[in-house]
């Protein structure tokens, strides 16, 4: 059976794992990527970073689309209270892994969802926690020569060539991958928005 929704759904995102987790979980929507400026502010936490550009991804389409149901989310990889981005180099991609090689490191996730007619706005965030094996220069080096890290926070992909480095995963492994799933679901249904069957 469907899982069926009250309000049209749109993804104001352009990453294509976050539309495929949502069409693993049967979800019908529409992909608007929000383009706002990603950059963070000073003295702003993790948290507080993927809680305000979830929201603001959220409300920029949310406008432009105001009888739909916008979901609006900003993945971040965090390690010695240092945010890694996504690489644009071999060179970054190299010292991102050497850093995380061997360590715990954590994972958030703010997701909003945003509808103007529906008066809605939810903002949540999900936390996950991330241990590294040990990797030699030879691993990395294969890996930074795949194509892999480069659109990744962190410079890693979970479910993809990635998890051959990942020992454990305490949280969420979705949010790992850039959406806590099953607490979007939880949100959907608790907004009264998602119905199984």
């Amino acid at each position: 059976m469907p899982i069926t929704l009250s309000l049209p759904l749109i993804l104001a995102s352009a990453s294509p794992r976050r539309e495929e987790l949502l069409k693993t979980a049967g979800l019908t929507f529409r992909v608007i990527p929000a383009n706002v400026n990603e950059a963070g502010f000073k003295k702003e936490t993790p948290q507080e970073h993927v809680r305000r550009l979830s929201r603001e991804k959220a409300r920029a389409v949310a406008i432009r689309h105001p009888d739909a149901l916008v979901l609006g989310a900003d993945t971040i990889v965090v390690i010695d209270d240092m945010i890694l981005g996504k690489p644009e180099s071999k060179k970054q991609a190299r010292e991102m892994l050497q850093k995380l090689s061997n360590r715990f490191h954590t994972v958030f996730t703010g997701f909003t969802l945003s509808s103007t007619d529906a008066g809605i706005s939810k903002t949540k965030v999900a936390r996950s926690c991330v241990r590294f094996k040990k990797m030699d220069l030879e691993e990395i080096d294969w890996y930074i020569n795949t194509k892999e890290p480069y659109d990744k926070a962190g410079g890693y992909a979970a479910q993809g060539k990635g998890a051959a480095f990942i020992r454990s995963i305490s949280g969420s492994y979705t949010n790992v991958i850039g959406l806590p799933l099953a607490g979007v679901l939880d949100e959907l249904k608790n907004l009264k928005v998602l119905r199984y069957g």
